[in-house]
């Protein structure tokens, strides 16, 4: 067990080998489907898209206890951990991060170190892998958070949606509900602006075109020829996400590209079908 822990709840959406390899602990927010409450790292997309086809209306989601995220520290510590870094959603959308801090203040230690990723999904999800792979090199957690601090800055989402009905059902759409009255005529593309809150980035006409705006903006970052680390996730569209990679695979042979799918949390509020990229420079250290 490494000196510093690394924690992220469960919208981060890293693949199992990510996980496994740099030792990042996953605390589940909770998914209710109906009249039952799963949290999500026990809940597969596959059941949950199949529970969802039997149930009216929307399933909704809510932040993990207190007690579950002090379960977790207390368990770290148990094992050799020195210090915590614990990364989340963000506080402009979900009441995770303050069950986060809650459970700091019951644990009082000055070990556990929040950080607000301001964004969710493969937003939050990378910046959990950057400090897990810091931690590897040696980094102290007030360094790994200095650094995530900047990685943060850096780090793009963009977000590609059928309905933004979900969202503003769930309370989460900020800036984006001037939308609601022209979604038919529109495809938003939306992003978490610097108050980590949902927001609209632009609004164009097709699906096609939407995917061609945000790459536009991967174009646009690359340019300084730093290496990029190139997220691409989806939900519940395997095969569009599938094509999606060789795409990027093919453009961009000279940076990391890989594939992941979002969960249940986050396809409650964006929907099936939603698919996104996220990007920043990596290996970064300044």
């Amino acid at each position: 067990m490494r000196k510093i822990g690394i924690v992220m709840d469960s919208t981060g959406y890293l693949t199992k080998d990510i996980l496994e390899e740099y030792q990042i602990n996953v605390v589940p927010l909770n998914v209710n489907v109906g009249e039952e409450t799963f949290p999500e790292t026990e809940l597969t997309n596959k059941t949950y898209f199949e529970r969802m086809s039997h149930i009216p209306g929307l399933s909704t989601t809510s932040q993990p206890s207190v007690g579950r995220f002090l379960e977790m520290y207390k368990s770290l510590f148990s094992k050799g951990v020195v210090d915590i870094v614990s990364i989340h959603i963000s506080s402009a959308i979900s009441g995770t991060l303050h069950s986060a801090q809650m459970a700091k203040e019951l644990a009082s230690s000055t070990r556990i170190h929040i950080f607000d990723s301001k964004s969710s999904a493969l937003g939050l999800g990378v910046l959990a892998w950057a400090a897990a792979e810091w931690a590897e090199q040696g980094l102290s957690a007030l360094e790994i958070m200095n650094q995530l601090q900047k990685l943060e800055k850096q780090t793009e989402l963009y977000f590609i949606v059928n309905t933004l009905e979900n969202l503003r059902k769930g309370g989460r759409i900020g800036g984006a509900a001037a939308l609601l009255g022209t979604l038919l005529q529109i495809k938003p593309i939306l992003y978490f602006n610097k108050s980590g809150q949902i927001d609209v980035f632009d609004k164009v006409r097709s699906k096609s075109r939407a995917w061609q705006r945000v790459r536009e903006e991967l174009d646009r970052a690359i340019s300084s020829r730093e290496h990029y680390r190139i997220c691409v996730m989806h939900v519940n569209i395997p095969e569009e996400g599938m094509l999606l990679l060789r795409e990027l695979k093919k453009s961009y042979p000279e940076h990391e590209v890989r594939l992941f799918e979002a969960g249940p949390v986050i396809a409650t509020h964006v929907g099936t079908g939603a698919f996104g990229l996220v990007f920043h420079p990596w290996p970064k250290l300044n």
